[in-house]
């Protein structure tokens, strides 16, 4: 390996022998995996981490073996060269898991900032990985950091038979200009951002406890990443059908109730919630920033937003902005929404109904419609793609 390469697990040379997707031998390192981290204590107080162990536990690893499901057989495609994001904890294990489960051998690219914070989780994979059960999959996953360097990328997309970039739009424009072999694939999720829709008449029908916990789902969805996920809500549309005005305060209220119990809030998240909040009224025309409240303090900032007449530019909150508009009915959401929005959350909102009616309406935007808590739930069907099936290949 070169000296500007440091290894964090696995090998430095991954034997990139194709295997069937959902291997035995994948399956069960996965569900290992799983079962130590829910055996650390500590586990307990990093969320991103339990939901990892959540995710590789074996019910769900079966559950996606049966979703996806081939009549003809299939292989993986090789060795898979992933690009992970430097901005959501624990990424680097899905996309790991995801070229693990489609039958291939994976180096994975860490940030060196996310491999500093990221050294609880590592220390777990390499005592996993370094079980004597799993060498065949050791002998396929390496796990690196390097600084910034082309060059070392693009050795790498030179040698693999398919790239996944996590990235901002600049990191995948330079990553796709760097030759691959003819045969080999790509899967790049760019800059994305999600929004929730809130029916007006079923939050002003929650009691005390149903609003705690409708807040709750919406914190996990938001601050417990800063909203860095492009999955996390930065804009909240309230459906005009009924109910009290008075409900979207109580909501806010609750969140900050959330958010003062929970979040690690100091002058860092303050000072930059407020510079986005002055550059958004600064700069945003249409639709523009009419007024700005604020709920427990500092801890919830809301702008509220004039009625958009065309599609919503890119919003971006963090640390507890959030941006606020009205629908008169959901038949006016799909003029709204661009390529560039991924996932609408729902609140009172049936998410089935709504993933139809954008269907038939044609919406440029939105691939995922989920219920309000499932916003950063990771999936094998990610940005309108199933990662199973675009990461192997069929024999037929």
């Amino acid at each position: 390996m070169r000296d500007d390469v440091t290894l964090l697990a696995g090998t430095a040379e991954p034997e990139s022998t194709p295997w069937a997707p959902f291997d035995p031998r994948a399956v069960d390192f996965l569900a290992d995996l799983s079962a130590e981290l829910r055996r650390d204590p500590a586990t307990r107080r990093r969320e991103a981490e339990a939901a990892l162990a959540f995710w590789c536990r074996p019910a769900h690893l079966e559950e996606l073996a049966r979703r996806h499901a081939a009549p003809l057989p299939r292989l993986g495609r090789g060795l898979v060269f992933h690009l992970a994001p430097a901005n959501v904890p624990a990424l680097f294990t899905y996309t790991l898991a995801t070229g693990l489960l489609s039958g291939n051998a994976n180096v994975v690219r860490l940030s060196s900032r996310r491999a500093e914070g990221e050294a609880a989780l590592l220390a777990v994979l390499r005592r996993v990985l370094d079980r004597p059960e799993h060498a065949a999959v050791r002998a396929r996953t390496g796990l690196i950091t390097y600084s910034r360097d082309s060059r070392i990328t693009a050795a790498w997309c030179a040698r693999c038979d398919a790239r996944v970039v996590w990235g901002g739009d600049d990191t995948v424009a330079a990553v796709r200009a760097m030759p691959m072999p003819p045969h080999a694939v790509e899967l790049c999720f760019p800059d994305r951002w999600s929004l929730a829709v809130l029916s007006r008449r079923a939050v002003s029908e929650l009691d005390e406890d149903g609003m705690a916990e409708l807040a709750r789902r919406f914190y996990n969805d938001t601050y417990q990443m800063d909203q860095n996920a492009c999955s996390s809500p930065q804009l909240v549309l309230w459906l005009e059908d009924g109910g009290e005005e008075t409900c979207r305060s109580r909501w806010w209220e609750a969140v900050a109730a959330q958010a003062a119990r929970r979040y690690p809030f100091g002058p860092f998240q303050t000072a930059r919630k407020l510079e986005r909040l002055c550059l958004s009224a600064m700069t945003m025309q249409a639709p523009a920033v009419t007024r700005a409240e604020r709920y427990g303090g500092n801890l919830v900032y809301v702008a509220e937003l004039a009625r958009p007449a065309g599609p919503l530019p890119p919003l971006k909150g963090g640390f507890g902005l959030f941006y606020q508009g009205t629908l008169g009915s959901m038949e006016e959401l799909p003029p709204l929404l661009t390529p560039k929005v991924q996932t609408l959350v729902c609140g009172g909102v049936d998410p089935d109904q709504t993933a139809a009616l954008l269907a038939r309406l044609g919406a440029r935007g939105v691939d995922r419609v989920v219920p309000m808590g499932r916003a950063l739930d990771f999936d094998t069907i990610w940005d309108g793609r199933d990662l199973i099936a675009c990461l192997s290949r069929v024999i037929g």
